[in-house]
């Protein structure tokens, strides 16, 4: 399912209790660019909230922890694939943001 279709677009899961606030702020930024954002703090391993957002079909998990906060970065993982590519919050916005608008618009825009 394409990003600019889901429901839910982007889920901000955290590796450890202690990155909860920093996925409050990265999940309050990418509601304020106008994604739809779930954000996953349960502690559970991070394993299994990547799989069971998988299950979902969520396309895009994006993955705190504590050197993601100090660093201001986070890990982004998409539907059906294993590797996860690191950039900066505002780099993950921008990408985000721009997948997330329908192709209509898109050619409107050019």
């Amino acid at each position: 399912m394409p990003l600019w279709f889901a429901p839910i677009q982007v889920v901000v899961a955290t590796i450890t209790s202690e990155a909860d606030g920093y996925a409050a702020e990265v999940a309050a930024k990418l509601k304020a660019a106008g994604l739809q954002v779930v954000t996953d703090v349960r502690n559970e391993k991070i394993n299994y909230k990547v799989r069971e957002h998988s299950l979902q079909k969520v396309p895009v998990i994006l993955v705190c922890g504590m050197r993601e906060a100090e660093e201001k970065t986070v890990n982004m993982r998409r539907l059906g694939s294993r590797d996860q590519e690191a950039m900066t919050l505002d780099e993950a916005i921008a990408r985000l943001t721009e997948e997330a608008t329908p192709p209509d618009l898109l050619r409107l825009k050019k």
